[in-house]
């Protein structure tokens, strides 16, 4: 029993608040994890209006959101009534002494004999969770239970809270590790978003006073997107705290009862306390720490093209495409800006640069370095891929269209499934079908976004690093059921 007290001692030093020294009374929680008493915060606070609001323990600087721990209250409150409650029973104790020793020795608390055999309790029913005598055990309400010898009983329970505490406790490691990576994915929304504000901002200076409202426009945009994410990493540092809470407490309801003496009365239920004290801790939803630099920024001065176009950089690219690298099956215009499939042409070279085994064709013009736009007039096919190919992708064999293969594509398929074709599935919901596509490629930075070039909508963003020449990508897809005989076009838009 005395480690019962000193357990609640320290539990009652854990919970009490560290500016007035007395138990938490409406405890909220700081961003740096600490509590305090609601009104004692405010105090401190209110105390020196002129510095920004800040931790009294470790002195961080925090926002004035103060934000209630229900969890923590219910503790605290649990706790001080099991205080009032010590207090009152040893009151009554005292008061009670005197007439119970001169009536005879105080009978013991805890019952070891069984009440209806007066027969030592030597044996433990696993179905009704209670210690019985010999007899008991013979008797017709235990005959077909399972019983079991009350020290074998005592074994087992020891193991199953042992087992139960290791539980909770990777639980709560969990927990830690979890709150460390929903900091650092906080922080690294922040330092990104930061980043792409400071782009935007130098995309914007470009373009003078005439575009100012159109870059407040895009980062407000932003900043909703920032503090959306921030927000949902925020709910999630507060749902993981408080079933750390959870878990704590669990962990020292189980140590308590590993610390007590052994007495059959303790086994009267132990099966239902081990449940009710493995918590188990439920991961937050993940928060992707992808921020889509193309929707905010992409080529941000081509979208208002139409009021600045003197001045727009990146530039639209005069792309033709490149006949020696086109599968067999297709035709390139004289031009060099189209091109549609046909029947298969005889006698073309099997040079190194041609594709053998797919509809692809690169353009003629490679980059490996600086900021390029263009776009390709789809129309109504029903299928098509676009984007960008290393130079050194295979050329004769199967390959999938994805970044591993050297491959940043876009695709239509069957008329209306659109995908992004990364390491894993993408499919990509749109509101209206796309009739000419934008391409954009910002090398430094390992971007390739694509945009509905019709009111430049942003699709979707690769975020990778590229090592060598890269050439712009088209694949206008088989002929299906006589459909999809339309071509790809370049197309350079008039300012």
């Amino acid at each position: 029993m005395a480690s019962e007290a000193s357990a609640l001692e320290e539990l009652h030093s854990e919970l009490t608040c560290p500016v007035c020294l007395e138990l938490f009374r409406e405890p909220v929680i700081l961003e740096c994890g600490h509590h305090f008493c609601r009104q004692c915060i405010s105090q401190c606070w209110d105390a020196k209006p002129e510095e920004s609001p800040s931790c009294p323990q470790c002195r961080k600087t925090c926002t004035a959101k103060l934000r209630p721990n229900s969890l923590l209250c219910n503790v605290v409150d649990s706790v001080r009534r099991a205080r009032e409650m010590d207090t009152h029973s040893l009151s009554r104790e005292r008061t009670q002494k005197a007439p119970a020793s001169a009536s005879g020795p105080e009978p013991s608390p805890e019952r070891d004999h069984c009440e209806e055999h007066e027969e030592k309790l030597k044996l433990f029913c696993e179905d009704d969770q209670v210690a019985i005598c010999l007899v008991c055990g013979m008797s017709r309400d235990h005959k077909t239970h399972s019983v079991i010898p009350i020290n074998e009983a005592f074994d087992n329970y020891k193991e199953k809270l042992s087992a139960a505490l290791q539980k909770v406790q990777l639980q709560m490691e969990e927990a830690s590790r979890s709150q460390a990576q929903t900091n650092q994915k906080m922080m690294e929304i922040k330092e990104q978003a930061g980043a792409l504000e400071e782009q935007i901002g130098w995309e914007f200076r470009q373009l003078r006073e005439f575009l100012e409202q159109e870059e407040q426009e895009v980062k407000n945009r932003l900043r909703r997107e920032k503090e959306e994410r921030l927000r949902m990493l925020d709910e999630s540092l507060q749902r993981t705290a408080e079933q750390v809470s959870q878990l704590e407490l669990a962990a020292e309801q189980l140590r308590a009862k590993l610390r007590e003496e052994e007495n059959p009365a303790q086994l009267r239920g132990i099966k239902s306390f081990i449940s009710g004290a493995e918590a188990l801790f439920q991961r937050p939803p993940e928060v992707s720490t992808d921020l889509q630099p193309g929707q905010f920024v992409g080529p941000l001065q081509y979208k208002v093209w139409r009021k600045m176009g003197s001045i727009l950089q990146p530039a639209v690219a005069p792309l033709t495409l490149d006949p020696n690298t086109a599968y067999p099956r297709l035709t390139v215009s004289p031009c060099q800006t189209s091109v549609r499939v046909g029947e298969i042409q005889p006698n073309l070279p099997d040079n190194p640069e041609r594709f053998t085994r797919y509809n692809i064709v690169l353009g003629s013009q490679g980059f490996s370095s600086g900021r390029h736009y263009w776009e390709v007039e789809v129309g109504e096919k029903t299928a098509w891929g676009l984007g960008l190919a290393t130079e050194s992708v295979n050329r004769k064999e199967e390959i999938s269209l994805c970044p591993e293969d050297g491959f940043w594509t876009l695709v239509l398929r069957n008329g209306d499934e659109y995908e992004a074709c990364t390491d894993s599935e993408h499919p990509l919901s749109l509101t209206r079908k796309p009739r000419r596509v934008g391409v954009y490629l910002d090398y430094p930075h390992g971007q390739v976004a694509f945009y509905d070039a019709g009111d430049m909508t942003h699709l979707f963003t690769f975020s990778d690093t590229f090592t060598e020449r890269v050439y712009p990508y088209f694949n206008p897809w088989p002929i299906i059921n006589g459909r999809n005989r339309e071509p790809l076009t370049i197309v350079t838009p008039r300012l």
